[in-house]
């Protein structure tokens, strides 16, 4: 059942990147100030409104105003519905997870920072879940080894990626309101995968993975760099947390 099992792992990988990101938001306001926080994750608010913009240009909603950056950390785009509905209100309500993670592989690519993108390829689609999150696991943890290997403390280039890992981890979560907008849409598709899979896969008998689900399976798998810029994101957040520790705890005796 290669399309029900591309669909499962697709969600399956969203969410738990939805759900790594909110953590690591809780856990970076206890390191820095929220309002000093607010101002360093300037450039992935800008990032997370501007991919909500390009979404609803390719969806034709109209945009009626945006603000990329507000004092207090936050954006907004006010849009109209888009032409293509549902498929629409997903795209845009999910476009910044994508328009993140590809301003993260630029900047990779630019500061030529060495974590693994390119070079991962799926065997087959997992039908099997669990074994499709152990995978990502693997990949995210040589990931992990690489940029420690490769990379040094005394480059600048270092820290600025780490700092955008923070950045874009902070902002590449859809919001609440992003994800009621997209919520009808989300069931829609849903629904229209379950149909796929009882014709393509019941129907039609089709034998394997073929060449469209191959493809979506190398897609999902991709989902490994998210993982591992969240994962140095935490690194980063437990370093300043320990370095900060002393200024807390003399707050605390005051």
């Amino acid at each position: 059942m290669p399309t029900l099992a591309a669909f499962l792992n697709l969600t399956l990988g969203i969410c738990l990147l939805i759900m790594a990101v909110y953590g690591l938001r809780l856990l970076w306001v206890r390191a820095i100030p929220p309002r000093v926080l607010a101002y360093l994750i300037a450039p992935g608010v800008a990032i997370h409104e501007l991919s909500h913009a390009a979404a609803c240009v390719m969806t034709g909603a109209k945009i009626h105003s945006m603000v990329l950056f507000r004092a207090d950390g936050s954006g907004e785009v006010k849009h109209g519905p888009p032409k293509l509905k549902y498929f629409g209100d997903v795209l845009i309500s999910l476009a910044p997870l994508l328009g993140c993670t590809l301003a993260l592989v630029l900047l990779g690519v630019l500061l030529r920072a060495p974590v693994n993108f390119y070079s991962v390829r799926a065997s087959h689609v997992h039908p099997n879940q669990l074994q499709f999150v152990a995978d990502l696991a693997v990949l995210v943890w040589d990931d992990l080894l690489l940029f420690f290997k490769a990379s040094s403390l005394l480059d600048w280039r270092t820290w600025v990626f780490l700092y955008f890992a923070m950045c874009f981890t902070m902002s590449m979560a859809p919001s609440r309101q992003d994800l009621k907008n997209g919520a009808v849409g989300i069931l829609v598709i849903c629904g229209i995968v379950l149909v796929l899979h009882l014709v393509v896969d019941r129907l039609l008998q089709a034998d394997g993975d073929g060449p469209i689900f191959e493809f979506i399976g190398n897609m999902l798998i991709k989902l490994h760099y998210p993982f591992a810029v969240c994962a140095l994101s935490l690194i980063l957040f437990g370093v300043v947390y320990l370095l900060g520790m002393p200024f807390r705890l003399k707050r605390r005796k005051r």
